[in-house]
């Protein structure tokens, strides 16, 4: 849930890579446009001040990451 006055920022971490910004979550969809998401990199999510980060990096607390895998169905 996201706290009042602030804004939950998507973030796609390469693997060995500085974090990108994805974009701040308002309907639960957003498109990775030319990023080219790999098994084993992350996704994680920040707390930012409302229309997300000043700096381009996180700057609030990480408050859920998680590891791309593969599709077991191959899709």
């Amino acid at each position: 849930e996201r706290p009042d006055g602030k804004s939950l920022e998507l973030w796609y971490v390469p693997d060995g890579k500085d974090a990108v910004s994805v974009g701040v979550l308002e309907d639960g969809t957003l498109d990775m446009g030319e990023l080219k998401a790999s098994v084993g990199d992350l996704l994680a999510i920040s707390v930012e001040p409302v229309g997300g980060s000043p700096t381009g990096t996180a700057t609030g607390p990480v408050v859920y990451t998680g590891k791309l895998v593969a599709d077991p169905t191959g899709e």
